[in-house]
């Protein structure tokens, strides 16, 4: 009879831990996973087919067999690595709508997580709004910063040179040696002594190459835009200073190539001034000293922005300048202003 009763008991316990102990009750992409190195590197959403890369930016072969993808539907038509796959050490993979995943990703904004076999969470981002032929990609492979570039550099360095998927259009960007290219398009747009950094914005309705434009402060300090910086029509450029919390808590990566190095004040006075690559003034801003006008480093700075946002024009590339809320690599047209007074020079 005893006997009997513990069999009872025993299966009872069974019972309990089969429905609690030994359930796993998190949700995918609940937790994080223990796999390192591995990126989205770069994302395509429009302009033929549709394309997410990955790289591997450890020195070993990483396994990929059983590794999960998804957009924002989650497992609706994810895509599952099969047994075997894998990505060499410093290598890329390029996982193509059709031939591999079945979901579409969105022109009008996305989300892509990248999960381990136990759906923990290896990588995800948010992808922006795009048009076609643009890509949402890494500034530097498996880097922190993120931008969007015309043409991209599917299966390859983020660094090298964008493709030309598109021969003509609007789309199609000018270059530096391309003798018609307007860089008077390219407008300074919002500068920020806070957060501390520059804005750049494209006001054709044509893709630019920003590549050898430069803005120097106060006639001095310069930075000069890297090479391959194509920039769509109607997007913006940020550029931040290494002096930026941004840069120094990694939200942006120390090695990204669009960064400054000086600083920026939020109610010195200030020049600062955009050259097109021959050295042609395109945009200029001031903030004059109080006391000596054309004075520049003064601590007199006419207008003062110190904890309320950045000097910005009101309308995108046209508008006049204003204290507004800060919306760095975003349309200032959100913007609310701090103060109604216009900045004038």
């Amino acid at each position: 009879m005893e006997l009997k009763k513990s069999m009872i008991c025993i299966a009872a316990l069974a019972a309990v831990f089969s429905l609690s102990g030994c359930k796993d009750d998190t949700e995918p992409g609940e937790m994080t996973s223990g796999i390192t190195g591995l990126y989205i590197n770069e994302v395509c959403s429009g302009g033929g087919s549709d394309w997410i890369e990955l790289y591997n930016a450890s020195d070993k072969e990483i396994s990929l067999g059983g590794m999960h993808v998804q957009d924002n539907k989650g497992n609706e038509d994810q895509y599952t690595f099969p047994d075997g796959a894998s990505i060499a050490a410093k290598g890329f993979i390029v996982l193509e709508e059709g031939s591999d995943f079945a979901f579409g990703i969105s022109g009008d904004g996305d989300e892509i997580h990248l999960l381990d076999e136990g759906y923990a969470v290896i990588d995800e981002i948010i992808v922006p709004a795009m048009d076609d032929y643009y890509t949402y990609y890494r500034t530097v492979d498996g880097g922190n910063a993120w931008d969007t570039i015309y043409g991209g550099t599917k299966g390859r360095s983020n660094t090298g040179t964008p493709d030309n998927p598109e021969e003509g259009g609007d789309n199609e960007p000018v270059t530096p040696e391309d003798p018609t290219a307007d860089y008077t398009a390219i407008k300074l747009n919002e500068l920020n002594g806070n957060d501390k950094f520059i804005e750049l914005y494209n006001s054709s309705d044509k893709a630019i190459d920003f590549a050898g434009v430069y803005f120097t402060k106060d006639g001095e300090d310069t930075f000069t835009v890297p090479q391959n910086t194509v920039i769509k029509a109607g997007g913006f450029l940020t550029i931040w200073s290494e002096k930026s919390d941004a840069v120094g808590n990694g939200e942006i990566a120390e090695d990204s190539p669009y960064i400054f190095n000086f600083g920026l004040s939020a109610d010195k006075s200030v020049m600062i001034e955009l050259f097109s690559p021959d050295g042609t003034s395109i945009d200029i801003f001031k903030n004059l000293s109080q006391s000596l006008g054309e004075s520049w480093g003064e601590d007199d700075g006419k207008y003062d922005s110190k904890d309320k946002g950045s000097f910005a024009r009101e309308n995108d590339g046209t508008g006049d300048w204003y204290i507004m809320s800060a919306t760095a690599g975003k349309s200032n047209n959100a913007a609310e202003k701090a103060e109604d007074a216009k900045i004038e020079w």
